[in-house]
């Protein structure tokens, strides 16, 4: 089986601190975390909300051509 090739893009060496950074995001144990937690609650349920706000005018829109 022949090599693979080399990727286009090297992944920045300040990758493994990032991913570091995000597990302490997640872990919920510092002030920092649950502002970014409490963030991310507020995004999905807004979007949450959006999808179905869009979904409901589908299906109404939808109703109203068969009627």
């Amino acid at each position: 089986m022949p090599d693979q090739p080399e990727p286009r893009t090297r992944v920045p060496s300040t990758a493994p601190a990032r991913l570091t950074e995000l597990a302490e995001l997640l872990g919920g144990e510092s002030a920092r975390s649950r502002k970014f937690l409490g963030g991310l609650v507020i995004g999905a349920l807004v979007g949450a909300a959006v999808a179905g706000t869009a979904a409901l005018a589908r299906r109404t829109q939808d109703r109203g051509d068969r009627g």
